[in-house]
């Protein structure tokens, strides 16, 4: 009811009910004192009238209660127990009373504002994370089933073309040969760079945060995948010993084989030495690929992460633009970091790190933690 009223009416009325209440009591319980008359009850009425209406309200408290207590009981007044006291210090009390609460007030209402603003801001961040996530879900969604679709006629093409070269061998000229093959180059490619996008997709889906991978093993699988390609420029690889890491073998894999390919294809014209190695680097671990490649200029450096970006242009080196991409995707959704370091012409060191295994996992892997892991290993060496 006093809330309806104007806010100075509110605060005289609530102080003359609080000092009339206090006089009372106060009147009530002399006898209980020797006829003292306890100024307790007054300074109560000061404290809950600060409290509920701030400053001026206790102040104007105060000023009642002085009035009040030097007509009523200006001859037998003690402050808060037994000890003799004045209304000077009574009154300079109410004050101090009145203007700690007054801070109490404007604390507790800067402290409701920002929670309240926490609030807002909390289920506005919620609500565009869930349209973000259904915005991300559709996107791969949409691209899976995309690039899924334009398989078929590429295939199509690229056979029918070649399949209308080898027919027509004899009767084509040099001119239409090479506008064949530049058609069937080109849809391959496009195969290449539509395989690179379900790959993409797959691997900023699902995290597979329960799967648990021996890096050595994982790594060794790979380098046997890539042992022609390894032969072939006469690659030597060696790497240390690697840990057992909380993610899934086949997105670890992806990591391992576009790093690695990327050291052989952006070779040098010396034979490609790469190594892998993990540093123990709490609460991570941090893996390193380094090679003596061509190198990157450092202003490329992030720039490289990206999707479709390809330093190299023309036909020099073959690639979609979308392996580091991959890397990315996949090292990110597992809460971890992938950069580079480089130098042009003396080759590069791309790092990428992991969250350790967390003890509840550790637990539940306790088995295959168990594996012996190879000191050290060296592929290639002819």
């Amino acid at each position: 009811m006093l809330n309806r009223l104007p806010r100075p009416v509110r605060r005289y009325v609530l102080s003359t009910l609080l000092v009339g209440v206090a006089t009372m009591l106060t009147f009530a319980v002399r006898p209980l004192f020797d006829g003292k008359a306890p100024l307790t009850l007054f300074i109560i009425a000061v404290l809950l009238s600060a409290a509920f209406d701030g400053l001026w309200s206790g102040v104007l408290t105060t000023l009642l209660s002085v009035v009040m207590v030097g007509w009523l009981f200006q001859e037998s007044i003690f402050l808060l127990a037994r000890s003799q006291s004045s209304l000077v210090l009574f009154a300079a009390l109410g004050v101090a009373i009145s203007a700690v609460m007054q801070v109490l007030h404007r604390t507790n209402a800067k402290l409701t504002a920002a929670r309240a603003q926490l609030e807002r801001a909390n289920k506005e961040l919620s609500s565009r994370t869930e349209a973000l996530s259904r915005s991300n879900e559709e996107l791969q969604r949409f691209a899976y089933v995309v690039s899924h679709d334009l398989q078929s006629p590429l295939r199509n093409i690229r056979t029918l073309t070649t399949l209308l070269v080898r027919r027509n061998i004899e009767i084509l000229d040099k001119d239409s040969k090479e506008c064949a093959h530049i058609i069937v180059s080109g849809v391959q490619r496009m195969e290449s760079m539509i395989k690179g996008l379900l790959d993409y997709a797959a691997a900023t889906g699902d995290t597979h945060e329960q799967a648990a991978s021996n890096s050595n093993s994982v790594l060794e699988r790979v380098l046997h995948d890539l042992r022609y390609m390894i032969d072939a420029e006469s690659a030597v690889i060696t790497f240390d010993a690697l840990p057992i890491v909380q993610t899934d073998e086949a997105r670890l894999a992806q990591v391992f084989s576009n790093l690695i390919t990327n050291a052989i294809k952006y070779r040098s014209d010396r034979r490609p030495e790469i190594h892998i190695s993990a540093t123990d680097n709490p609460p991570e671990w941090m893996f390193t690929i380094a090679d003596n490649g061509i190198g990157i200029d450092m202003k490329y450096a992030d720039e490289i992460f990206g999707l479709f970006k390809r330093l190299h242009s023309g036909d020099a080196y073959e690639g979609s633009g979308i392996g580091l991409a991959i890397c990315k995707a996949v090292i990110e959704r597992r809460g971890g970091r992938i950069w580079v370091e480089s130098e042009a012409g003396q080759g590069s060191t791309f790092f990428f790190t992991i969250p350790k295994i967390t003890a509840e996992h550790s637990r539940t892997f306790g088995a295959s933690l168990a594996e012996p892991i190879v000191k050290s290993k060296t592929i290639g060496v002819h």
